[in-house]
């Protein structure tokens, strides 16, 4: 006679592992608020810069082609998946172009009409920019939440509140997760296939979290090919688990390089199906990267102190820095689950300090680590590799534990002030306003280099891609003032001398680099304009509770640079 027991199934043993418990209750109650919380932090302000009236290009400089590709290319919807543009992977353009269209469809953003004006296509940039930047809010509050679950697993639940809250308000990435860029989707899958590699630890399912990881390591490459390098975090701790068994180790190695390539050949297939254009932009970035960016980072030292200070001391501060090196010092250096997140950020941050590009951006995919370090702190009994051996608490708990705390407010705060920069009247339309009342109709308004998107939008194409149609608009816009451009070249102090314009407008974009390195031919410009000038008025709008160091990032100052107005000695 039978028996009529029954062997569980596989989704009744899956559904009695998501049996609604208060434990469970609670967590999910906690990865909400702190969603929600991170999400609403970058909805505030998040319509900085957006294109307007006055200027019809956003004032992010790398928004407007990312638009391009990712709205008036792509367009996965009608089968145009190539965007031919490959100086960063493609995945974020279809996340984008996959949410663009789908609320075009349904009216949310504006179509245009036959003969649109320039004012309407403006506002129709303004409504992709703005939806655009929703969705990198969503994933920068949603990174925030991964962090959380990372340190939950290592740390408990205080480590993984805190661990998330840090994440939620590290000041450059609150600031960045409100731009139309690629650095924050990227630190988002970065953060997925860090938390699979301390999920694979413990994991019951080996091959099927290890390979999630590659399936997140591929979509990090497919943002910025050299996230790629997060498929160590998976690899090191499979590394760890079978060191003793050559032949699991190899399968192990080979399959999450060839899980990860598949993913990045399948999210960014420009790589095979348009390989001509991709090997051209691929290698432009290689080339740019080693070659430098004009002047922003000529003679500033080694790339690995430069991105330590200023980038990593503004963008995470100096503070947050000291909580996470304690962490890791006292603790995460010790846990060998953590040993594949320690390899991934070590080995990226040896890749992008030894480049000649050093943008504060490029250092967001190292805040997922920093924040786990911070959290250690507040861990009593942070787990090591096995449940039975807890790491004993310490006299010094209750201290790094405040100072964890005081780390993550310290952060907020500087946030906050970071954030005040964007919901308030920016130096380029404060002087615009100024030039509108006070510089008489007809005066002629130079500038030393080509209007872009650091000049005060005097006509409203300031932000066109290239420098020739700048110009050109320029001599075509209609307004109150005959516009001069000096350039090119750039400090053209004969053209200065010559064409001798009423007043001359510059950004702090303009000089501040070619004073740094005592660029010849700026200081001619300037001995002849301090002669010949007055500076008649400026116009800042810098972080109002700690201000900003001369030294503050480039791809920070976007938001706050200094305008300076000069008129011409009667």
């Amino acid at each position: 006679m039978k028996s009529s027991k029954r062997t569980p199934s596989r989704l009744t043993v899956q559904a009695r592992r998501l049996e609604w418990t208060p434990q469970l209750k609670r967590n999910l109650i906690a990865g909400g608020a702190l969603f929600l919380s991170a999400f609403l932090l970058r909805l505030w302000g998040i319509g900085w810069g957006l294109p307007n009236a006055d200027h019809y290009f956003s004032y992010h400089p790398d928004e407007w082609i990312i638009l391009i590709a990712s709205y008036f290319v792509v367009n996965p919807y009608a089968g145009e998946w190539l965007p031919g543009f490959y100086n960063y992977g493609s995945l974020p353009l279809y996340l984008w172009s996959f949410w663009l269209h789908w609320l075009s469809s349904f009216g949310v953003i504006p179509a245009l009409s036959e003969s649109p004006s320039g004012i309407e296509v403006a506002q129709l940039r303004a409504s992709l920019h703005l939806w655009a930047r929703v969705l990198v809010a969503l994933m920068g509050a949603g990174t925030a939440v991964v962090v959380a679950q990372i340190a939950r697993q290592v740390g408990g639940a205080r480590a993984g509140w805190l661990a998330g809250t840090v994440m939620a308000v590290a000041p450059a990435f609150v600031v960045h997760s409100r731009f139309q860029t690629v650095d924050v989707p990227t630190t988002f899958f970065v953060a997925l296939a860090l938390y699979q590699s301390v999920a694979l630890w413990r994991s019951e399912r080996l091959w099927r979290t290890l390979l999630w990881g590659a399936v997140w390591a591929g979509c990090a490459a497919g943002c910025k090919y050299n996230a790629g390098l997060v498929a160590l975090a998976p690899m090191t701790v499979w590394l760890l688990r079978y060191s003793a068994d050559r032949a699991m180790l190899l399968k192990g190695a080979l399959a999450t390089i060839a899980i990860a390539v598949g993913v990045f050949l399948l999210v960014c297939p420009g790589a095979w199906a348009d390989s001509e254009k991709f090997w051209r932009d691929f290698s432009y970035e290689v080339r740019h990267v080693q070659q430098g960016h004009g002047e922003i980072f000529t003679d500033t030292g080694l790339g690995w102190l430069y991105h330590l200070t200023p980038n990593l001391t503004t963008g995470f501060t100096l503070l947050g820095l000291v909580g996470s090196l304690l962490g890791w010092v006292l603790h995460g250096v010790r846990l060998r689950v953590l040993w594949g997140v320690l390899v991934f950020t070590v080995a990226y941050y040896l890749l992008i300090g030894g480049a000649e590009v050093r943008f504060l951006r490029y250092t967001l995919p190292l805040y997922p680590m920093l924040a786990l370090g911070v959290a250690l702190l507040l861990s009593e009994r942070p787990k090591s590799q096995t449940a039975e051996s807890p790491m004993p608490r310490t006299r010094l708990a209750p201290i790094l534990s405040a100072f964890a705390l005081l780390v993550a407010l310290f952060q907020l705060v500087v946030a906050l002030s970071y954030s005040l920069c964007m919901v308030r009247t920016d130096a380029r339309d404060q002087a615009l306003r100024w030039m509108r009342q006070q510089v008489p109709s007809g005066a002629s308004i130079g500038f030393a280099t080509v209007p872009w998107f650091y000049t005060p939008p005097l006509y409203p194409d300031t932000g066109e891609l290239r420098w020739q149609d700048r110009l050109q608009k320029m001599r075509e816009a209609q307004t109150p003032f005959r516009l001069v451009s000096l350039a090119p070249p750039e400090w053209n102090v004969d053209a200065l001398r010559t064409q001798i314009p009423d007043y001359l407008v510059l950004s702090e974009f303009e000089w501040r680099d070619v004073t740094r390195i005592q660029r010849t031919d700026y200081q001619q410009f300037r001995s002849v304009l301090e002669s010949e000038y007055e500076l008649v008025a400026q116009f800042r709008n810098n972080p109002p509770l700690f201000g900003r160091s001369a030294r503050f990032p480039h791809d920070m100052l976007y938001i706050c640079p200094e305008v300076e107005v000069w008129r011409r000695k009667r």
